[in-house]
């Protein structure tokens, strides 16, 4: 169990390292499997991620319930906060930012570092089964990372996919030899679930053409299958 964990690790990575190589499929080619990446990342969002959060709703509570009041049953308010605070990230006047876009890559290294913690412990319920937690995260990785290497491509290709390999490293080994309290992973959860939703839209909003449509819809709908067909959703 714990070589499939690292085994996971090894091909997060990889998409990092190898991501932006996707251009010698051509242009055309290129955006459509950017299209039927997108539907898979988006298909995990509603079919897995966002079905967790009311499992952490208790944890919350528990933790939270007697200092904040309401936070124990908002693990969905935590997650509209994400998208308000990444989709802030993402206009024209953050983006253009120094600041901006250092918290926008500030939050992918927290997410990554998150990420690697879970494959520490591979019988992790919310990472199963873990082969389809892999696609669908090498997937959101190739869309996020295509987005960072298209906004500033010497700064993705020479510093931040080193670091995103860094943090997803970090995590692993800092989930492996210790332990993350529930209450910090089920705010992150929610938080970064928001993310996720934006970041795959990202992508497929703004486009005039169509051409990417079947693709994205491929992908959603082939993801959710094999989800459903192996029981978890």
């Amino acid at each position: 169990m714990i070589f499939s964990g690292f085994l996971s690790l090894l091909i997060l990575i990889g998409v990092h390292f190898f991501a932006n190589q996707a251009k010698v499929l051509g242009w055309l080619w290129h955006g459509r499997f950017l299209s039927f990446a997108a539907g898979i990342s988006f298909a995990y969002v509603f079919v897995d991620l966002l079905p967790t959060l009311e499992k952490g709703q208790p944890i919350l509570k528990d933790t939270f319930g007697e200092f904040i009041p309401y936070f124990d049953r908002h693990a969905y308010l935590i997650a509209l906060i994400g998208v308000l605070v990444y989709y802030g990230l993402q206009t024209p006047s953050a983006s253009d930012t120094t600041k901006g876009t250092w918290l926008k890559i500030g939050g992918y290294l927290l997410f990554n570092f998150f990420v690697g913690a879970s494959l520490a412990d591979s019988r992790n319920p919310d990472i199963q089964p873990l082969f389809l937690f892999t696609i669908a995260m090498s997937m959101h990785y190739f869309i996020h990372d295509h987005n960072l290497s298209v906004d500033n491509t010497l700064l993705y290709m020479h510093k931040v996919r080193w670091w995103l390999v860094m943090a997803l490293c970090v995590g692993y080994f800092t989930g492996y030899f210790t332990h993350i309290p529930n209450a910090i992973v089920a705010i992150v959860v929610s938080f970064l679930a928001g993310g996720m939703i934006l970041n795959a839209l990202r992508y497929e909003l703004p486009k005039r053409e169509q051409l990417g449509y079947p693709f994205f819809v491929m992908g959603a709908l082939g993801y959710t299958v094999l989800l459903l067909g192996v029981g978890k959703g």
